[in-house]
């Protein structure tokens, strides 16, 4: 890699704190009681479809907070990290953390190649604009959903690996899961669990689609092992706060891969040193989401 940094310059990003970890799993779960609480107060059924589009966006966030958890750098207290990725996060959306940290870890280590196991997600990429519309009108239906969600209870294996499942991996996800149930059926309102369901099976699997694309899509050079070229950073803006990219530096994802061991919360600052020193000027850097949708459309 070609980065214009010393190991010293770097020292400083790779700083943990668990005060800012901690308000970033407390705030997510905040924000998930918050949504049924106004789903409740205001049972309507416009406030349904935005508390459905709001919940898949802190089903994002515990997505963002299981990845980095199981890169160990949220906290710097590695039994935090253990328990929220094992309790707090990732059996809510049925995975594994441990199981994705381990696929994760070789499109790390592949990214820029053709043996990259994510390939598939985004090597197509520019595409028309009726394909793209195609592909997110499957996700906000909910087939894309389904199928995932069929694969992943038929088959006995894992969703991203595609490799047996853990053992209690959904025994854990639906424990944690009926608990959510149960603190809604004791609230009186039972029913609103089944926002939580419609989220995960659509506007959650529309989230993941945008954040793939905005990740690794339609970039200058995919098979480039410059992080620069094959992989997109993105300042979040609102739509990036409440849907793709819901935790601080989750957006800046060029900076993830060319320095794994940097904490979220210290993306955005180390992206801004690597801007001014020149680092993306041979490449088209975009301001928002809506710039990531034109770089990949033709």
């Amino acid at each position: 890699m070609n980065i214009p940094l010393s190991k010293e310059e770097v020292k400083p990003f790779l700083q943990r704190s668990d005060a800012k970890a901690w308000w970033i799993v407390v705030s997510t779960w905040l924000g998930i009681m918050g949504i049924f609480t106004i789903a409740a107060l205001l049972p309507h059924w416009a406030t349904y479809i935005v508390a459905v589009f709001l919940l898949a966006g802190r089903q994002q966030a515990l997505a963002a907070i299981m990845h980095e958890t199981g890169h160990k750098t949220l906290f710097a207290t590695r039994a935090y990290n253990n328990f929220v990725c094992k309790w707090l996060s990732s059996p809510f959306l049925l995975m594994d953390g441990e199981t994705y940290i381990k696929s994760h870890m070789m499109h790390h280590r592949k990214a820029g190649t053709d043996q990259d196991p994510d390939l598939q997600n985004y090597k197509d990429y520019p595409v028309s604009i009726k394909s793209l519309v195609r592909k997110f009108s499957r996700d906000f239906l909910g087939l894309t959903g389904l199928k995932a969600n069929l694969y992943l209870f038929l088959s006995g294996r894992d969703l991203l690996s595609r490799k047996k499942r853990v053992n209690f991996q959904l025994t854990r996800g639906l424990f944690v899961n009926s608990i959510m149930f149960a603190i809604l059926w004791a609230f009186g309102v039972p029913q609103l669990y089944l926002l939580w369901i419609v989220a995960y099976l659509t506007v959650y699997m529309a989230i993941i689609r945008m954040r793939q694309i905005a990740e690794h899509a339609g970039v200058k050079d995919l098979y480039h092992l410059e992080p620069k070229y094959n992989t997109r950073s993105v300042p979040r803006g609102i739509l990036g706060l409440l849907f793709v990219s819901p935790t601080e530096g989750l957006s800046y994802h060029c900076e993830h891969h060319a320095f794994m061991a940097v904490p979220t919360y210290n993306l955005r600052a180390l992206h801004k040193l690597l801007k001014d020193r020149g680092y993306y000027d041979d490449v088209e850097l975009t301001s928002n989401y809506f710039g990531v949708l034109k770089q990949v459309v033709k």
